[in-house]
């Protein structure tokens, strides 16, 4: 087996393993797949308060602008509906 490095994205620390899990995800049709998934964290605590602090920004950020996003496909299609009638 070969090591694979994951190095934390800010102070560059080897990440450790928190959790691993496996869950049964829909795929196509009627198939269904096993994943495996795992959650890798920074040693350092305070970096890890950081980075989750940053990622929490980014997170509001993106879920603001699909907001956003949607509010103005829902104006566009009630002006095209006003303008066909």
């Amino acid at each position: 087996m070969s090591y694979v490095s994951n190095p934390c994205t800010r102070c560059g620390k080897e990440r450790i393993l928190l959790k691993k899990w496996t869950e049964e995800i829909q795929g196509y049709g009627d198939n269904k797949m096993k994943v495996t998934r795992s959650l890798n964290v920074c040693p350092d605590p305070e970096c890890k308060k950081i980075v989750d602090a940053e990622l929490k920004v980014k997170k509001n950020k993106r879920t603001q602008l699909k907001d956003e996003r949607e509010k103005k496909l829902l104006e566009a299609k009630k002006r095209k509906i006003e303008i066909k009638e």
